[in-house]
């Protein structure tokens, strides 16, 4: 995974590592608060064909198709590259895979400060539309990226100084980044029962914070009391809706059925969110290996009731249907 830290503003050479000191870290959960996402995948196999798609795509194409994205290219960066080394934003979601050498992308914070994250071969950042950010190679030598656009079909940044732009550009960057600082400033806080709190709509935002949640979940159940868990696409803070349509689908389902519950039983609801970005094309997320959830697709929706000797699976569902909310009949 990249390594992250503030950036020491001071250092004259951009293309060094730039740590302030003392050193400054900066964790994958706070980037992740200003939408910036990261993991690791294994470049050997990027360019090889993947064996479970019909189509014949390569590992890299596949990935491109499961995330949604249309463009793909293929860039070198050096220490005199300047297409991205100045300040700017781009108007689309961009993804960038390291496949040799050390790029650094600097990003602004919520306080317009800079933080440096330090992408590495296999690593692999997620940047939103409508950030102000820049890209430079490291000191060490040439570095060879991969550069999807989700939307766009070129390269487009558009730099922070905005002067000799045209009037429709800047407003285009404004509106991006007035964008990009509403969902900044607006995080989830609702599940689909409506304002999470600690005791029974809990809602889990990041997927390393479900072991932990759940324990203490379990520990405050009482035997017959119901646990609900639904793990679905995050919704979009305007629209209130998830970016994954069958999570659209199950929601009122959900809805339905812990209502009509809670008048037979104490239930206790779990949302837990998934970012786009780095589910899609994942095997190695955490709700797909995590021994107890198992998720094959989302939504991934789950009944338990607690018993003497522990909790007792109730339902399992995926696909929306009607069993989301058959296994009420059973309480």
């Amino acid at each position: 995974m990249p390594s992250s830290w503030l950036l020491n503003t001071q250092e004259g050479d951009i293309t060094a590592p730039c740590h302030c000191s003392p050193d400054v870290p900066v964790t994958d959960v706070q980037l992740e608060t200003f939408l910036v996402y990261s993991r690791s995948i294994d470049v050997a196999t990027l360019h090889e064909r993947h064996p479970d798609d019909d189509e014949g795509r390569t590992y890299a194409q596949r990935l491109i198709w499961n995330l949604g994205y249309k463009t793909l290219e293929k860039v070198t960066f050096t220490t005199s590259s300047k297409d991205e080394s100045m300040e700017h934003l781009n108007v689309d979601e961009q993804m960038r895979i390291v496949e040799s050498g050390i790029i650094y992308v600097d990003v602004r914070n919520e306080k317009d400060e800079w933080v440096r994250i330090e992408g590495k071969m296999g690593d692999v950042i997620v940047l939103p539309p409508g950030m102000y950010h820049r890209v430079v190679s490291s000191n060490s030598g040439p570095a060879t990226c991969l550069r999807l656009f989700r939307r766009a079909e070129t390269f487009r940044p558009i730099p922070r100084d905005t002067a000799g732009l045209s009037e429709a550009l800047v407003k285009e960057a404004v509106e991006a980044h007035e964008e990009h600082m509403f969902f900044i400033n607006n995080p989830p806080v609702e599940t689909a029962m409506g304002p999470a709190n600690d005791t029974d709509n809990i809602l889990v935002k990041n997927p390393r914070d479900f072991d932990a949640t759940l324990e203490k979940v379990k520990a405050a159940l009482q035997p017959g009391d119901i646990l609900v868990v639904l793990i679905k696409g995050v919704s979009h803070p305007k629209t209130h809706k998830s970016w994954c349509p069958p999570c659209v689908l199950a929601e009122p389902m959900v809805q339905r059925a812990v209502k009509a519950a809670k008048e037979k039983r104490r239930v206790v609801y779990v949302q837990c969110n998934v970012e786009r970005s780095v589910y899609l094309g994942n095997p190695k997320y955490l709700y797909r290996t995590h021994p107890f959830i198992k998720v094959t697709g989302i939504p991934h929706f789950m009944v338990f009731q607690q018993g003497e000797g522990g909790l007792k699976d109730i339902c399992r569902e995926s696909t929306p249907w009607e069993g989301y909310e058959k296994w009420v009949e059973k309480l």
